[in-house]
């Protein structure tokens, strides 16, 4: 998270009347009023504000190509705190959020672990099937296709088994303009490590970025919501179009 202190105060609730175990690495949003209450959570952990001043911000964003660094250099840098911390607590499933996005019941979530369980899967993801990302050369030419390993870091679902294992423990910024890429990157090292493929271990909860569909799970509040049925058939469109470029 960042300064997004309301969201994740409801969520934190939320989780901690289903007796969850929490983790929060917070990259310093230079406003005491922002930081949250670690006595409210297991583990919580403030990281430097890798953004910087909004001047520094404004003047990366500023890059050849209009892409910026500091998403990658989060997701990687507060994920692989948070689940190094994760290999102390003894669950059974680890959810990855980013601090804007809230949950309001568990429902939805619980129900992908079931189906999770019954595919014998250890990693749930969405990927953004249909969209273009940003290349590590600042191309934007990286098409997300029916075959990438490319995933959203707004929410994800992970064994804790290969948390265990160190998965997701020191994640490197293998693009540093797509934390999807660095995701991905991860999960493919250790499917190497460990003798195995990524669709072997991995659940796709969705192919497009941002699914409305999952009970109890709202993503950024300040983004457009469309009806989930139509939501749902702009980015099939998405994907046939993917699907049938060159």
């Amino acid at each position: 998270m960042y300064d997004e202190i309301d969201t994740v105060q409801n969520t934190v609730n939320i989780l901690n009347q289903n007796k969850c175990t929490i983790i929060v690495i917070q990259s310093d949003p230079n406003q005491s009023s922002k930081l949250l209450d670690k006595d409210n959570v297991d583990f919580y952990q403030k990281l430097p504000d890798l953004a910087g001043t909004k001047e520094e911000y404004l003047k990366e964003r500023d890059l050849k190509s209009g892409a910026t660094t500091i998403p990658s250099k989060a997701v990687t840098r507060n994920y692989s705190a948070g689940f190094t911390a994760a290999q102390n607590f003894d669950v059974d499933w680890w959810i990855g959020i980013t601090g804007d996005v809230s949950i309001s019941n568990l429902n939805g979530i619980k129900k992908i672990i079931t189906n999770m369980v019954h595919d014998k899967k250890s990693v749930g993801i969405s990927r953004a099937v249909g969209q273009v990302f940003w290349e590590p050369n600042q191309e934007l030419t990286r098409v997300q296709k029916d075959d990438t390993t490319d995933f959203m870091p707004q929410f994800f679902i992970a064994k804790s088994d290969l948390i265990k294992k160190k998965m997701f423990s020191k994640i490197k910024t293998t693009n540093l303009y797509t934390c999807e890429q660095c995701l991905g990157d991860e999960v493919m090292r250790y499917c190497t490590e460990d003798n195995t493929k990524f669709e072997n271990i991995t659940f796709i909860i969705c192919d497009y970025a941002y699914p409305q569909f999952i009970s109890g799970l709202q993503f950024n509040p300040d983004r457009i919501n469309m009806p989930k049925y139509i939501d749902g058939f702009v980015n099939m469109l998405r994907r046939m179009r993917t699907k049938h470029s060159k």
